[in-house]
């Protein structure tokens, strides 16, 4: 990953670590702690050593591995097929007493694996509590959020942000690098073309940034703002946070013409209430984006989907008009989880998310996905957990002939932590 910093490092060249999601939400894990020097080494120092010794002793190393598999079967469309998902990931971190103006600092590292390539999913130096520097996860996201559900806020990004904690409320504020945004193609004055056609034909695609003759260059030199509200008490959890983008794009085929902003922003509002303590908790979460899909899960995942080549955070219909546009949307869902016994976990969890009416959208752009997802786990031990279970979505397009039947999906899932 090649990173430019200017600016005091907010200022950033048009490049990102895009992060891996399991399928699975996060869990805390067990550590391992690594001492720096063993005790035969102390013995017999000086006594203006121990004293280095002993400070050293502190800088404790900490590692955790997770890793998972995950067998499913998948029916859709009268055809039963098979998947299999495996995915690791690895943390550490290291803790340096005084380390800045007198103050604890906190490195922190982990990268996924899923089979295919190995990602950074987070590089930053957190220093006391309030002030993190480095790539972590956007001010977007709600940190007890459940991040199978379609409607979770996602990214990885560069940023400095900072924390504060004032008895229950929370404020928190940051500069980040954005995801670089990427703009769409619906033309719809053209024909459709064929099912098997050369995508090249295509008359809804991406705007991809190497294509030298796409009339939009944007730049992606702009800063985000995020700001999070919350408040932490014995029984709830609540966040709410909001996120301003402003991207800017020159028109034309070349940079000199003149410099066009275009803003973007959204909110995320997520509260978890445990109704018995550690025996029944609920969480509920509600999303609205104006322009920034590429920041949530079920809409950011279109940007994959080579079938349709169509964008989820902004497009153009008009090659002679300097005008973007924006997809608005947003969505709630929420998780219940159960207790059962120390051992046996019982949760569903379920979302709904829409994208507003727009007459320029092309047949097969997005209108809106719902999913439901009952699971059971069993933790065999404190590094074993085994799960069962079932996943069922449908996503509707403009035009219904486009749709893919309902999908389901039963999966079993192994996770090792250590």
């Amino acid at each position: 990953m090649k990173i430019k910093i200017a600016l005091f490092g907010l200022f950033f060249a048009n490049s990102i670590v895009h992060p891996i999601y399991a399928d699975e939400p996060q869990v805390e894990e067990d550590e391992i702690e690594l001492f720096s020097e063993t005790q035969e080494e102390k013995e017999g120092a000086p006594a203006n050593e121990l004293e280095e010794d002993e400070l050293n002793s502190k800088n404790l190393i900490k590692l955790g591995t997770t890793i998972t598999m995950n067998p499913a079967l998948i029916y859709q469309d009268d055809t039963l097929s098979s998947k299999n998902s495996v995915g690791a990931e690895l943390k550490f971190s290291a803790d340096v007493p005084k380390a800045w103006c007198n103050k604890d600092a906190t490195a922190n590292i982990s990268g996924a694996w899923d089979a295919k390539e190995f990602n950074i999913k987070s590089a930053a130096l957190s220093i006391g509590k309030m002030v993190t520097i480095g790539c972590s996860s956007t001010i977007f996201g709600y940190e007890k959020a459940d991040s199978a559900l379609i409607i979770s806020g996602k990214g990885t990004v560069l940023q400095v942000k900072g924390q504060h904690a004032f008895n229950w409320f929370r404020l928190g504020y940051a500069l980040e690098k954005p995801i670089g945004l990427e703009v769409g193609l619906f033309d719809k004055h053209k024909s459709e073309p064929e099912e098997n056609s050369d995508p090249k034909d295509r008359t809804n695609k991406f705007d991809k940034s190497d294509n030298k003759e796409r009339p939009f260059k944007i730049k992606n030199n702009w800063p985000a703002f995020g700001l999070s509200l919350g408040g932490v008490t014995d029984g709830w959890n609540i966040g709410l946070s909001g996120l301003f983008r402003c991207t800017d794009y020159t028109y034309g085929t070349h940079s000199n013409e003149g410099t066009s902003h275009f803003i973007t922003y959204g909110g995320n509002l997520g509260i978890q209430y445990q109704i018995v303590p550690k025996k029944l908790t609920t969480t509920v979460q509600v999303i609205g984006v104006y322009g920034l899909g590429d920041y949530v899960s079920g809409l950011s995942a279109i940007q994959g989907d080579k079938e349709r080549e169509e964008m989820c955070a902004a497009y153009y219909t008009d090659k002679e008009k300097d005008e973007l546009s924006a997809i608005n949307a947003w969505g709630a869902g929420g998780t219940l989880a159960y207790c059962v016994t120390p051992k046996w976990t019982v949760s569903i969890a379920g979302s709904y998310l829409t994208t507003l009416e727009n007459s320029d959208k092309p047949a097969q752009a997005f209108t809106d996905q719902w999913h439901i997802a009952p699971k059971v786990a069993y933790e065999v031990n404190k590094y074993f957990t085994l799960s069962l279970g079932y996943n069922g979505t449908q996503e509707r397009r403009v035009k219904k002939a486009k749709e893919k039947g309902f999908e389901n999906k039963v999966s079993a899932g192994i996770k090792f932590s250590l």
